[in-house]
């Protein structure tokens, strides 16, 4: 809907628009996988339209593909990025949409896909793919076996997944994923997998996990308080990791909960007040404003963080007025 707001098919009001364009091919059917969390999984009951909490409203192809080269023209988008549901004929509708956009436009694109043949990383490659990216979504192999693998009645692996990424950083160079943190991993699941995929030139995206009613698993068994202070940590952590400030050897765990980030307190200090670690991240210009959040609660800022939210932020992670010692 934020898509269609900026390129003006929609009037939607929006605090902040998105600096990407997102865009899902239409299809009645369901998706053959049967991830537990997503709306268009084969067993699920959820609204078709739905992708955590972001609807995705059909729309007319050329129509689309004519205000995405004007927006983008224009400044109003940098990026657009295509997310791909696993159907019969998904790679000749996927091939065609890309291939519709670059006749009549440059705007970078990102391909969310699972595992494919090294043919086929080849072919996107050749379309000028700019980023390609395989969401793991777990943070675990047997978390990720319940969630989207054999014992959810799915068609993927951990196994076929991680060598996915590693043959597609092959080709592109580099490679992007997605963490839905809230799926029962602890600090350290978390932490730990982010620090292997950034040793192997993978750039982590995390996302919060958003009951949709009708699909097939409601995963927050804890309170909200609880939630929130987890993903901000991992969140910190991670900025820690990928800019190399810390790693995952230097951080401290106690039962699986982070207690100690590595680095001085006046350091760690520094950096949650810039705020840039609770910014949105994943491919270059996505800020996806409320794709798993509400208004009350921010998981992933959109745009620079005000005062205010950096004191929410403080007080999200038990650190009001204090920060831990290293």
């Amino acid at each position: 809907m934020g898509t269609l707001g900026v390129l003006g098919l929609e009037l939607v009001q929006m605090d902040t628009p998105p600096t990407t364009a997102y865009l899902q091919i239409y299809t009645e059917k369901r998706c053959k996988a049967n991830c537990q969390f997503c709306a268009q999984a084969k067993s699920s009951s959820a609204d078709i339209t739905h992708i955590a909490r972001g609807m995705y409203v059909p729309f007319d192809l050329e129509l689309v593909v004519n205000r995405l080269k004007m927006a983008y023209e224009r400044g109003y988008l940098a990026r657009t990025c295509i997310q791909t549901a696993l159907y019969d004929t998904w790679w000749e509708d996927t091939v065609h949409l890309i291939k519709r956009i670059r006749k009549d436009c440059r705007i970078p694109i990102s391909l969310s896909v699972f595992p494919l043949s090294t043919k086929q990383y080849e072919d996107l490659k050749k379309m000028e793919i700019n980023e390609l990216v395989i969401p793991l979504d777990a943070c675990t192999p047997e978390l990720f076996d319940r969630i989207k693998g054999k014992s959810a009645g799915g068609p993927y692996s951990w196994k076929s997944h991680v060598d996915g990424l590693k043959r597609a950083a092959c080709i592109f160079g580099k490679v992007g994923t997605h963490l839905m943190l809230g799926l029962g991993e602890s600090d350290e699941d978390a932490v730990r997998i982010i620090s292997k995929l950034n040793g192997d030139k993978v750039n982590i995206a995390l996302f919060s996990y958003t009951y949709i009613p009708g699909s097939q698993g409601n995963f927050r068994s804890e309170t909200e308080e609880k939630i929130i202070k987890h993903y901000r940590t991992v969140q910190l952590a991670r900025h820690l990791i990928m800019e190399g400030i810390a790693s995952y050897s230097d951080m401290r765990f106690e039962n699986g909960t982070l207690k100690d980030f590595g680095v001085s307190s006046d350091i760690l200090l520094s950096i949650i007040e810039k705020g840039e670690a609770f910014q949105t991240s994943g491919c270059p210009d996505c800020n996806r404003p409320m794709a798993n959040e509400t208004f009350s609660k921010i998981y992933n800022f959109p745009r620079k963080t005000s005062k205010e939210e950096i004191t929410s932020i403080k007080r999200d992670m038990g650190l009001a007025g204090r920060i831990p010692q290293s």
